[in-house]
């Protein structure tokens, strides 16, 4: 890749994390992990390359774990049409998270009209809920007691190759209930990504 393409390897990406980390202390705003950033980009590009099109930031804070996305899905060009939503309910931090998204837009995204990013001021959880099926990766980094209520309509959201990705599943961990709940059910699989902080990945069952 040449001019103002984003590069694919981590190091390149720099530059952009690094603004938004710099933006992330200034606010007081928690930012998922390099570590766990990469697990997410690398999931964003092969769901992408399966034929995922809707991607959902759920709880995107500035657009750290956005740009996390938008890396992996920026590095499979496909011609069909990409979306990735970006989910704030704080005012706050989505009015941040607009001018991020504008300069990501601008300086990266400039040349690439089959990624299309939009930001929404909403509740995730409402989002998610009211949002037409079928979903391809959607990240979750919300309140953890609302994991569950996600979980128990991620299947009927999920795309066949779609999934979901939560965060903090290792530290502070899952709670008793959202435990209990994914044991429980048959609708989907799970499995934990022993990251640091920990990524709970989970599918629907075809």
């Amino acid at each position: 890749m040449q001019g103002k393409d984003l590069p694919s390897s981590f190091d390149s990406l720099s530059e952009e994390l690094l603004l938004l980390e710099k933006l992330s202390k200034r606010y007081g705003i928690p930012l998922i992990n390099r570590e766990d950033g990469a697990v997410l980009s690398a999931l964003a590009y092969y769901v992408r390359t399966l034929g995922g099109k809707i991607f959902v930031d759920a709880g995107a804070g500035i657009g750290y774990s956005t740009l996390w996305i938008i890396h992996g899905v920026f590095n499979f060009e496909h011609n069909d049409k990409v979306y990735i939503y970006a989910v704030e309910k704080n005012p706050a931090r989505y009015k941040v998270l607009e001018d991020n998204i504008e300069k990501i837009r601008k300086n990266i995204l400039s040349e690439k009209s089959f990624i299309e990013v939009r930001t929404v001021n909403g509740d995730a959880v409402e989002f998610l809920d009211k949002i037409e099926p079928s979903l391809d990766l959607v990240f979750v980094d919300i309140e953890k007691n609302q994991y569950k209520q996600v979980l128990s309509f991620l299947p009927r959201k999920l795309s066949k190759i779609g999934i979901g990705i939560f965060h903090n599943a290792l530290i502070p961990g899952l709670d008793s209930d959202t435990r209990k709940f994914l044991e429980q059910q048959e609708q989907l699989s799970y499995h934990v990504v022993p990251t640091h902080l920990g990524l709970l990945i989970v599918k629907r069952f075809d």
